[in-house]
């Protein structure tokens, strides 16, 4: 994954990684590239990282459209289809004691097989849904999957039953190990566990926010804008608040099209797009951030960063956020499928919650600490 870091689960395989050659291990990393494009070596921080070109129909990441026959194409692909070669070869000549794998997507499960032909023991952690959709993300048409479709079991029969192969899985949350291994999922691995993670970026603790000359609560939202995401939800959630009550800021994707859309959804509330700043910049603007994934986010990075920096949580009660808020949870937990349940969170927090957590919160950051001390 490293160094093209995009996301949460590249974020942790760096910190990782890193964390292993700083201890004294030898690590390389493999990760997938554009098919167009050539294998490419370098050292990041002590980690060597190669870049392999996948060995598919096109690089699903470049944002452009395809045809949904293509697409079809393309997942049959990458559940049948083989790593790219310097996966042997590395396996051959770096001869590592452990294979741990991540997110596959490009890669494929063969990997798992090539680990084996050379008696290397396999870990695999799991950060998505790769492993039972083509999606990777278990939802469809406004709603959680409640197992496989038709689809999904044929572009992931082969990786399922690869699933065979792994000696370890691990489960960012407890409750998307418990997903895959209720579809029964990683019968052979000896051990089955879940570590959370503490993002090691040098977030510490911020003072709560100067709130002189402004009674307003500020409400915040990072990440991508997205109908899974449930952020359409937080905008009309908080256009039903009192007029004048609590304000809203929006971080990361901030297009105008995106922007008139949550406007309309919040009645024309004022709501503040930062756009793309840096976590830290977020964090102090805001005084409570918002969650409300609508999907079975396995471990959102975003509720991680907030209680890192001292910021309460309203989040939904879905996939690994209830787990990523700690116990007891520094925040508020609701259900989505409430028709009011996000008005309800958010009318708490307004109703004097704040200070209560404020009084709390250096024993349950301490609590919190103890549980996610480690970066997987």
């Amino acid at each position: 994954m490293h160094p093209k870091v995009v996301g949460g689960a590249e974020r942790s395989v760096r910190n990782l990684a890193e964390a292993l050659v700083a201890h004294g291990h030898d690590v390389e990393v493999i990760r997938a590239a554009a098919p167009s494009g050539v294998l490419t070596r370098e050292v990041v921080n002590g980690v060597v990282v190669y870049a392999a070109p996948s060995k598919n129909l096109y690089w699903p990441f470049d944002g452009k459209e395809r045809s949904p026959w293509l697409k079809f194409l393309w997942h049959l692909i990458d559940d049948w289809g083989c790593a790219p070669p310097i996966v042997t070869e590395r396996l051959r000549e770096f001869k590592p004691d452990v294979m741990h794998t991540n997110t596959l997507t490009g890669l494929t499960t063969n990997v798992w097989s090539l680990a084996k032909r050379f008696n290397v023991r396999v870990v695999h952690t799991l950060r998505d849904y790769y492993l039972i959709c083509p999606r990777s993300k278990y939802y469809k048409n406004g709603s959680n999957c409640d197992g496989p479709c038709k689809d999904c079991s044929l572009l992931t029969s082969r990786r399922r039953q690869k699933t065979r192969v792994p000696d370890a899985v691990v489960g960012n949350s407890l409750a998307t190990l418990n997903l895959h291994t209720a579809l029964g999922l990683f019968g052979g691995a000896r051990i089955r566990t879940a570590i959370g993670s503490l993002e090691e970026s040098g977030a510490r603790p911020l003072p709560p926010r100067d709130r002189s000359g402004d009674s307003k609560l500020l409400f915040g939202y990072i990440g991508r804008v997205t109908e899974e995401k449930g952020v359409e939800q937080l905008a009309k959630a908080y256009g039903l608040l009192p007029q004048g009550s609590a304000g809203l800021v929006i971080a990361g994707e901030g297009d105008a099209g995106v922007q008139d859309r949550l406007m309309r959804l919040s009645g024309g509330r004022e709501i503040n797009f930062m756009g793309f700043v840096p976590p830290r910049e977020f964090y102090e603007a805001v005084d409570i951030v918002v969650a409300p994934s609508l999907w079975h986010e396995p471990l959102p990075r975003s509720v991680i960063d907030a209680i890192s920096y001292a910021r309460p949580v309203i989040g939904s009660n879905r996939g690994g956020t209830p787990e990523a808020m700690g116990e007891p949870p520094y925040g508020w937990i609701y259900d989505p499928s409430e028709e009011d349940g996000l008005l309800k969170a958010l009318e708490a927090s307004l109703a004097g919650g704040l200070p209560v957590l404020e009084r709390k919160r250096e024993d349950n950051l301490l609590s919190y600490l103890r549980v996610y001390s480690d970066e997987q």
